[in-house]
């Protein structure tokens, strides 16, 4: 099985004008539940121009962003969570003004696939609980052997932050010998380096 953790915060320059009187910070795309792993745009207005924004979360430090001549930036963050859910304020301060702040809450749940039972014959349905999924509707099973790869349709996800619990056969009762790795998404189409993601290691021996 394999996790991924990650926390950072990276500038972009925005074009659009930041005409607000009081400052702002807001998260685009807006979801109630985010995946641990996924990247998000930071969005602030109404700061100091041509100055800068320092970044917590739950008041700790992540750095800081320049604003451009309209007192606005945009900070790419990429969220981490090790396990369950947790909902987590970000707040930026002017680094000008100190009294000049904002803040914004997001719920970031960790990705995980649980699967049962944990041995028998290689054709066996297995019980398979998934959730952290927020990137798509639909759990999708790769299932890699070699350059072989092949994509199973798992179900669809349901609630804010994409769970579901099913019954499915994974490997055929001719799988080939050897190790197996599934890779848990939600896109159709295979990447290995897909960030999203939860995987499974399977050994085919003989009995």
């Amino acid at each position: 099985m394999t996790r991924s953790l990650a926390v950072a915060v990276g500038l972009i320059v925005l074009a659009a004008p930041a005409s607000a009187s009081a400052a702002m910070l807001q998260v685009t795309p807006q979801k109630s539940c985010y995946s641990s792993g996924e990247s998000v745009s930071l969005l602030g207005t109404g700061f100091s121009p041509l100055g800068g924004a320092d970044i917590t979360r739950d008041g700790s430090p992540l750095g800081s962003l320049t604003t451009d001549g309209n007192g606005a930036f945009n900070g790419i963050l990429t969220l981490g969570q090790s396990s369950g859910r947790k909902t987590k304020t970000y707040t930026a301060t002017d680094q000008a003004v100190s009294t000049l702040t904002a803040s914004t809450q997001i719920t970031v749940s960790a990705v995980r696939v649980s699967l049962s039972p944990a041995s028998g014959a290689p054709g066996r349905r297995m019980s398979i609980k998934a959730s952290g999924f927020t990137t798509g509707d639909t759990l999708w099973a790769h299932v890699t052997k070699g350059k072989s790869t092949r994509t199973l349709k798992i179900g669809r996800l349901s609630g804010a932050c994409g769970g579901l619990k099913t019954r499915k056969r994974l490997l055929p009762q001719d799988a080939a010998l050897g190790m197996h790795t599934i890779q848990f998404d939600t896109f159709r189409r295979y990447d290995r380096k897909q960030k999203v993601r939860d995987r499974y290691t399977i050994d085919v021996t003989r009995g």
